[in-house]
């Protein structure tokens, strides 16, 4: 798939207008991402070749969050990316949102090490980097806290828990969510509700995948 195509799937699917500017760092992020990975693995090779439709598109599909316009509305919007990996979905948010503060956090020096030099290459200065586990890193003041194939959401919020207040909102990606994942959560914090967003990723398989905002 071009980059052309890329484009023109994301601003019909999220409804973006994206400048040249924007257009320019996409493209540059795509070919530092494959040299990169040519050399350090920050992705399987089976995933190289679905990185748009599995990894790019998947990190922008929170803009079909049904509360994702009125996050953007606040002053200064930030948002802290919990085991960010190669930059999924850290680094295609500040890519694609320049307007948003992104906080990229991981415990891994070579994934940190390419984000530090994606940061530098597209001079992305609403992008900022954590390196640390982020149940050490000391509080952070966020509006939104997501997480991207990291695990049970149970086991992602007693991470994550001490950087949220009554007004931070916690979301994860999952491919999958089994009621058992939802009952464990809801056996310790019984007043939680889960707001389910679907969708689908642009392959011709079917591929659904699901955002899961945590409300306590």
């Amino acid at each position: 798939m071009t980059n052309g195509k890329d484009i023109e799937i994301l601003g019909r699917e999220f409804n973006l207008d994206l400048d040249d500017e924007i257009i320019k760092n996409y493209e540059l992020w795509k070919k530092c991402f494959l040299e990169y990975n040519s050399h350090t693995n920050l992705m399987s090779k089976n995933d190289v070749q679905f990185l748009f439709e599995k990894h790019v598109f998947d990190s922008l599909a929170i803009m079909k969050w049904d509360k994702w316009g009125d996050f953007v509305a606040l002053n200064n919007p930030k948002i802290l990316d919990v085991g960010t990996g190669g930059g999924f979905p850290s680094v295609i948010l500040s890519i694609f949102n320049p307007k948003i503060t992104i906080i990229a956090n991981d415990s891994r020096i070579k994934k940190i090490n390419f984000i530090k030099l994606i940061k530098e290459k597209l001079d992305l200065k609403n992008l900022q980097i954590i390196y640390s586990r982020i149940e050490n890193t000391e509080k952070l003041d966020v509006d939104l806290i997501i997480s991207r194939a990291v695990g049970k959401i149970i086991d992602v919020y007693e991470l994550i828990k001490k950087h949220k207040n009554k007004n931070t909102s916690f979301l994860i990606y999952k491919s999958k969510l089994k009621d058992e994942e939802m009952a464990q959560f809801q056996k310790k914090y019984k007043t939680a509700k889960f707001n389910l967003t679907h969708y689908n990723l642009p392959i011709n398989e079917e591929y659904e995948r699901v955002l899961v905002e945590v409300e306590i």
